[in-house]
């Protein structure tokens, strides 16, 4: 009876030990299970962490690309900044869900979710960024070709502008007259009205010069203007304002001079002599040159040696 027993209660302490190894061993599957999860939490964290730095790493970058489409179109402008507020704001929310120092499985799920919705919203933006890159090469391109044809037409206006203004000044020249046969010479009146060529200061009453114009087909007919300058022995221009002497600027230099009296005549195209004569200052001996200008052309030059 004895043995029966003590046979029983080894049985019950078998079954207590196996059933406290059996908890044991659940106990330890189940802390094993719950370091094993955590860890698989922790380095699934860590790896969208590090995804999420990427992104946000191309995601600045790409912002920087942007950045120089900008100010160039107002509706352009707007959808930039819209679509740069939906990504800040995502950004902001993925970093408020690692900020915790522990995730769930339900964080950590929403956490993925949210990357590849960040993901989509950065190819958006690059997609883009390469459509206005496209565009903006092909407008520089169509401005480079228009920069081209400007130039050339700008050369071509250069070019006729030139050979207009060479056109327009074989014209003028071609206008001016070729005078011949001028003459200077100190002259006086006699009792009858005749007038006698002298040679000496004391004796003449003015100077005479005389011109033929010579035909000139070119120039059209009307009045025309020419411009006596008379020099004295001293090569200064002999001038008296209200004798009607004035300033002549000269066509080739721009310089402006004096001139001593102006000639005005009618113009036929056909050959005509001109006289005109100057009393006064004409006092010292020596050589009185003459000059004769028109529109600011020297056409003609005498002489006349006075004693």
């Amino acid at each position: 009876m004895e043995e029966n027993k003590e046979s029983g209660n080894k049985k019950i302490y078998v079954a207590i030990i196996a059933l406290l190894l059996l908890i044991n061993g659940v106990a330890l599957y189940l802390l094993y299970s719950e370091n094993k999860a955590k860890k698989d939490l922790g380095d699934q964290k860590i790896a969208l962490e590090n995804d999420f730095k990427n992104l946000t790493d191309t995601l600045d970058s790409k912002k920087l690309e942007l950045e120089q489409y900008r100010g160039k179109n107002a509706e352009l402008d707007s959808l930039i900044t819209a679509k740069q507020e939906e990504i800040d704001q995502q950004k902001k929310t993925i970093s408020g869900l690692f900020a915790k120092g522990k995730m769930t499985t339900t964080e950590l799920a929403k956490a993925k979710e949210m990357i590849a919705q960040y993901e989509t919203s950065i190819g958006d933006l690059k997609k883009r960024i390469e459509e206005l890159t496209a565009q903006n090469q092909e407008l520089t391109a169509q401005n480079q070709q228009l920069s081209t044809d400007l130039s050339g037409e700008k050369q071509n206006n250069n070019t006729l502008t030139e050979q207009n203004k060479g056109l327009s000044k074989k014209v003028e020249l071609g206008s001016l007259l070729q005078l011949r046969n001028i003459t200077v010479a100190g002259v006086r009146k006699k009792g009858n009205g005749k007038e006698v060529d002298v040679t000496k200061v004391k004796q003449i009453e003015s100077l005479r010069i005389s011109f033929e114009t010579g035909d000139n087909k070119v120039l059209e007919a009307g009045p025309i203007s020419l411009f006596v300058r008379i020099l004295n022995p001293k090569g200064e221009t002999i001038s008296v304002a209200d004798q009607g002497s004035g300033d002549l600027k000269l066509a080739e230099t721009g310089e402006t001079v004096q001139f001593t009296k102006k000639a005005d005549f009618d113009w036929s195209q056909s050959n005509k002599k001109i006289v005109v004569y100057w009393a006064s200052n004409v006092k010292d001996a020596g050589n009185y040159k003459v000059e004769v200008y028109q529109s600011g052309y020297l056409v003609g030059t005498g002489q006349v040696a006075l004693k």
